[in-house]
């Protein structure tokens, strides 16, 4: 690996999707860390401050929520660090959408709209390739 290597922390509750963005990342050429939910993703972003170039985060989880997370980390930035965030939900209120902008997304992508391929160059649109 080189040090232009980016991470990427994936919060996700869906076992098979985790797992499934986590080979996708991986095959990118990133590197996946992984959280099943927005506790153990906050918990992650505050271990790894500075190390984490990007989040993929879903929004409907059960605890903390995608948006409480993201709120967190924006009001946050000294203790979670500051990296885009790409939200990735099936949720498609048009409400929702703009709090995930006002709250600072970065994007906002529909899984059911989305292939592989297409998250992959989102991603490269923040990340660039590896």
């Amino acid at each position: 690996m080189s040090d232009t290597t980016k991470t990427i922390l994936i919060v996700e509750d869906e076992k098979d999707l985790l797992e499934s963005y986590k080979e996708l990342v991986e095959s990118a050429g990133y590197i996946a860390i992984t959280s099943m939910d927005g506790y153990q993703g906050l918990d992650q972003l505050a271990k790894n401050i500075g190390g984490i170039d990007l989040v993929l985060l879903d929004l409907m989880m059960p605890g903390v929520d995608g948006l409480e997370v993201l709120r967190a980390v924006k009001a946050n930035p000294d203790k979670y660090g500051k990296m885009p965030i790409v939200v990735l939900t099936n949720m498609t209120s048009e409400a929702v959408i703009k709090e995930s902008f006002d709250l600072g997304s970065s994007s906002y992508l529909v899984k059911t709209d989305l292939d592989y391929q297409g998250l992959v160059k989102e991603l490269s649109k923040y990340l660039g390739s590896n």
